[in-house]
């Protein structure tokens, strides 16, 4: 099995990034690999598949903009085709106050194409209160979401 060095992966990640940013759902999907896996362990979801990590990023990336976030890698880890990536992530908050949380994302690359394939987010209650509003109260009904204590 092919290993990415941990600069092929930041490259990856680093074009994902920005394709989040930017708030291309297209270019987003184009650093994902077939069939991706995410899990969002906080809040108890499981995303399988294409179309349900693509409908998950429409909700997360669109409908009011990203309220102007920045994100800090604060510590970084790495294994096989593996990066470990704690962070602090600010942004505003619905009254206009900055807040700022944190999350730890391990993420897996596919070494053959050089996509992400797969991607686990534990985070605190803050960044929970960027995300819940985002997902909306139908997230569960996407094709390809489930509850992870349902699996």
């Amino acid at each position: 099995m092919n290993e990415l060095t941990l600069e092929e992966m930041e490259a990856i990640l680093a074009q994902h990034e920005i394709s989040e940013l930017a708030q291309d759902i297209e270019a987003t999907m184009d650093t994902v690999a077939a069939n991706p896996y995410y899990e969002f362990p906080t809040s108890g979801w499981r995303v399988d598949g294409e179309e349900g990590v693509r409908e998950h990023y429409r909700r997360a990336l669109s409908a009011g903009g990203l309220q102007n976030v920045a994100s800090r890698k604060r510590v970084h880890g790495v294994g096989p085709n593996t990066l470990f990536r704690e962070a602090w992530f600010s942004f505003d908050g619905e009254d206009g106050a900055r807040l700022t949380g944190q999350y730890l994302a391990v993420i897996e690359f596919d070494p053959e194409t050089k996509r992400i394939k797969s991607e686990r987010q534990y985070s605190d209650s803050i960044f929970e209160r960027f995300l819940a509003p985002h997902l909306g109260a139908d997230y569960g009904d996407i094709p390809g979401v489930t509850r992870l204590n349902e699996n």
